[in-house]
């Protein structure tokens, strides 16, 4: 039985761990890339949708991409922002970033195959999204 006069203390970090740091700023590159990029097809979606008729914008896989439309875009955006912001907050040591950039992501890589007709499972983007999962959730402990 514990003695309830004596203080439990909690341990706070104020520096944050190398890998910890590394994993942020991987994770403000590709999340501050896709927010801009999905919020620039969201919000100029139908000029998009005119360059890639006229055969001005082509690329592989891009007739599939824009079939989802532009609130695929839209959602996206609002989903790679919300990652974003979540590294931020891992960033300073917050918790509730972890968990905000978990469910952000995990609904990243749940976007293609419910928004858009026959996309296949993006078996990589998840393996790779549960790999930063589990890195990041390795410092837990530092984050408040």
């Amino acid at each position: 039985m514990e003695d309830p006069t004596v203080e439990k203390k909690e341990t706070v970090y104020t520096k944050r761990p190398d890998l910890l740091s590394a994993l942020c700023i991987l994770t403000f590159i590709g999340s501050g890339t896709g927010a801009f990029v999905y919020w620039t097809y969201g919000l100029f979606f139908s000029e998009f949708q005119k360059l890639y008729e006229t055969g001005a914008l082509t690329f592989p896989g891009l007739d599939i991409i824009l079939s989802g439309g532009p609130k695929y875009f839209l959602t996206g955006a609002l989903l790679f922002s919300a990652s974003l912001a979540g590294a931020v907050f891992m960033w300073n040591l917050r918790a509730a970033g972890f968990h905000l950039y978990t469910a952000a992501q995990v609904l990243l890589s749940l976007l293609p195959v419910v928004m858009i007709k026959d996309y296949p499972f993006p078996v990589v983007d998840f393996a790779l999204t549960a790999l930063f999962i589990l890195l990041y959730r390795r410092y837990l402990g530092y984050m408040r």
